[in-house]
């Protein structure tokens, strides 16, 4: 049983990491598609990303001249969200016993930063909306993980069958 449960893990983590590793990629492809003879597989993937960041380009890393598809706090969320996927992860340990309070833990930083800067009370950094990004992303990345890996040992384990009793009407 232990050996299937560290199956489970192994494939949550791998499943989670390709996938974040994958939108990672597509992220920085953006800016290197734009910059080369690929203009409209640029313009795609800037496209694909604008309904979940605002894109602006005072507020983004730049590669090769053109900014990256997210924002710089969305960066660090997927950065995040990867390097959380990753095996070995010493936070998933600690984050089983509370994971509502980890969750909280990770969002007050992002949110104290964007409120703030929203607010005209602070003005936020690249370092710090990558760094409170960063932070969120690696703690809900791990948080995936533990629901990726409990839903593959649900669905793995054996289905109870009922056997029908004659007369039996359910």
């Amino acid at each position: 049983m232990e050996a299937l449960a560290r199956c489970n893990r192994i494939s949550a983590h791998g499943v989670s990491a390709a996938a974040w590793g994958l939108l990672c990629s597509l992220i920085v492809a953006a800016p290197l598609l734009s910059n080369g003879s690929s203009h409209t597989a640029g313009a795609v993937l800037y496209l694909l990303f604008s309904p979940i960041c605002h894109q602006m380009p005072e507020r983004s890393f730049f590669v090769a001249a053109f900014p990256l598809a997210v924002c710089q706090r969305c960066t660090g969320i997927y950065l995040g969200l990867f390097l959380g996927s990753l095996p070995r992860n010493p936070l998933l340990r600690r984050i089983k016993c509370r994971p509502g309070r980890w969750t909280l833990a990770a969002s007050c930083p992002l949110a104290a930063d964007a409120l703030a800067t929203a607010a005209g009370l602070w003005t936020g950094s690249s370092a710090t909306r990558l760094l409170t990004g960063l932070l969120f992303g690696i703690i809900a990345s791990s948080l995936l993980i533990l629901g990726l890996d409990e839903f593959i040992r649900e669905s793995a384990a054996p289905v109870p069958t009922k056997s029908r009793v004659k007369g039996d009407l359910s």
